[in-house]
């Protein structure tokens, strides 16, 4: 028998004046509740009621143990009904981190739009580009890119991208366009590391023929968003993300090159630690996510 049922057994008992009554109260046989309570007073060691043919009454032991018992249930019956509320509606803060470019394009916004729907949830959101410790830092929900690997965690797919290789018309008019991945060593590759690194792994290809490849270049930065901004200036090559290329691609300000060998789409995901089932804020925000991002798919 736990602690707190025998403490709510005991305090019935005290409240309907009998084991009897406080029997038929709880839906218990007698001789159950009696048990617990003799139950109770031989874990503590010491008597609690004082018990005659006719009456009981509390002893001084028993009076103290009464008085903090009805607390210590009264603070627990406070937190399952709120916990249960909680679950039960959107309630209280919730901790998000996005990688910086998506967090300002996609998340950000969506954001906004879910605070005025429900006021009652408070966002905190973080955009950085390093992967956090996802429980250590208390975050509620991750928008990560890639597949999910920590089986842990629990993932809802949002959407997928193309991954291109992309340069200025400047720089390839100088160093002329690779007709391969092998060629990208005579080239200046410009690369995203949080390990603050010279070096990436950029993927191509597709199926039997998909492969990692290892380059390295004279830039690079801990912001994803760094390569857009070199490669523009005719610094060299980068692998991104279609969507964040897209506007300059069709302003002729970036060329793709190494089309023939571009990987499969990469997919984003938002993952949590907590199942959408125990939190209803969660399951509203990565659901109504879900809805927004549906079908944002990168044309090929």
């Amino acid at each position: 028998m736990r602690p707190i049922s025998e403490m709510a057994v005991f305090i019935e008992v005290v409240d309907q004046g009998s084991f009897s009554a406080a029997a038929r109260r709880l839906g218990l046989a007698s001789s159950v509740v009696a048990d617990r309570v003799k139950g109770l007073e031989r874990r503590l060691g010491v008597r609690l009621l004082a018990r005659t043919t006719r009456r009981q009454s509390l002893t001084e032991a028993g009076a103290t143990y009464l008085r903090e018992a009805r607390a210590i249930l009264a603070t627990v019956t406070s937190l399952e009904t709120r916990l249960s509320e909680e679950c039960s509606r959107p309630l209280g803060v919730l901790k998000v981190t996005a990688p910086s470019p998506v967090g300002r394009q996609w998340i950000a916004p969506f954001v906004g739009d879910f605070v005025r729907r429900y006021p009652a949830v408070r966002v905190h959101l973080t955009l950085e580009d390093r992967y956090a410790d996802i429980v250590g830092e208390g975050f509620d929900v991750a928008i990560r890119g890639g597949p999910v690997v920590d089986t842990a965690l629990t993932g809802r797919r949002l959407f997928e991208t193309r991954r291109v290789v992309v340069a200025s018309p400047d720089y390839l008019a100088r160093h002329g366009p690779p007709e391969s991945p092998d060629e990208l060593a005579s080239h200046t590759c410009i690369v995203f590391n949080t390990e603050r690194h010279f070096h990436a792994e950029w993927r191509f290809g597709r199926g039997d023929s998909a492969r990692n490849l290892r380059v390295t270049g004279a830039l690079a930065g801990t912001n994803s968003e760094l390569p857009v901004v070199w490669a523009l200036a005719g610094l060299g090559l980068a692998q991104k993300s279609w969507w964040e290329v897209a506007d300059h691609i069709r302003a002729g300000r970036l060329v793709t090159v190494l089309d023939p060998f571009e990987p499969e789409p990469a997919t984003f995901f938002a993952i949590h630690p907590v199942s959408s089932a125990q939190s209803r804020k969660i399951a509203l925000f990565v659901d109504e996510l879900a809805a927004t991002l549906k079908g944002l798919t990168c044309p090929d």
